[in-house]
């Protein structure tokens, strides 16, 4: 008798040991930064405390599908590629757009979504997409976007006169424009909607002027080898449905298409 409780004694402390083993294990998820923007809807924002957004739901079915976690880092924008290139953070979210000059400090995912960009001035202005952006007209957008870079390089460089002015927020952006701070404000069209149909006093004169494609930024040198993690999640969203979920959801007015984009960004920075 002695004996045989020592054998159930044994074999129970074995499944034990098990049981704690499988449960570390499954415990050893990874977790990793996602740096986002809390007020740039609909792709990223906060609300009540809880975060929500497009790219946020998205992230949340990349990591259950490629087994990683992600917890969410709350950065201005301005600071946001600098935190990301000195690794900081290890994903970068949030409308995050493409560009050959980023490309040199960040790596990226395949693109996910094409933006294009509309210029909002306050509503019931007389201004068109001409006047609302010359004569000494200010511009404003936000501070290390690439609407704001376009508009340097492609209005002010030119000789375009205007006075550009950089936020750390696109919501500090509307309600200058909203006080008549501002002659108007440049932004992508899907941010644009967000605040167009939040009833905020704004209206767009100009749509389309260009576009940017949308992808995922990781640390240089993507050391927890994220972008095949990434690409692969973002096709099994497309595939399995999620992502037309998420677009009916966040941006309704959009077509879905079928991602990642197979862009080759050595080429694209070649033209």
């Amino acid at each position: 008798m002695f004996k045989a409780s020592k054998q159930i004694l044994g074999f129970l402390s074995i499944i034990t040991i098990l049981f704690m083993s499988i449960s570390s294990y499954a415990g050893e998820v990874p977790v990793y930064k996602l740096g986002i923007d809390a007020a740039f809807p609909p792709w990223t924002w906060a609300e009540k405390g809880e975060i929500k957004g497009f790219d946020w739901e998205l992230f949340q079915y990349i990591g259950e599908v490629e087994g990683f976690k992600v917890e969410a880092s709350d950065i201005p924008w301005s600071a946001i590629i600098s935190a990301l290139s000195k690794g900081k953070i290890d994903i970068l979210a949030g409308g995050l757009s493409y560009t050959c000059q980023r490309d040199k400090v960040i790596d990226y995912a395949l693109p996910h979504w094409k933006t294009d960009y509309w210029t909002l001035v306050k509503s019931g202005s007389d201004l068109n997409c001409v006047t609302a952006m010359a004569k000494g007209a200010a511009v404003g957008a936000q501070a290390g976007t690439t609407g704001f870079r376009w508009l340097k390089e492609e209005l002010k460089d030119n000789g375009i006169d205007i006075k550009i002015k950089g936020y750390e927020s696109v919501e500090l952006g509307v309600k200058e424009l909203e006080n008549g701070r501002l002659a108007a404000l440049h932004v992508d069209s899907p941010t644009a909607r967000g605040f167009i149909k939040a009833n905020r006093k704004v209206q767009p004169v100009c749509k389309g002027l260009h576009f940017d494609y949308s992808a995922y930024g990781v640390t240089p040198g993507d050391p927890h080898n994220l972008i095949e993690k990434i690409n692969s999640g973002i096709k099994k969203a497309y595939e399995s449905g999620k992502i037309e979920e998420l677009v009916r959801k966040y941006l309704p007015w959009a077509s879905v298409e079928a991602i990642p984009y197979a862009v080759d960004y050595k080429e694209f920075c070649a033209e």
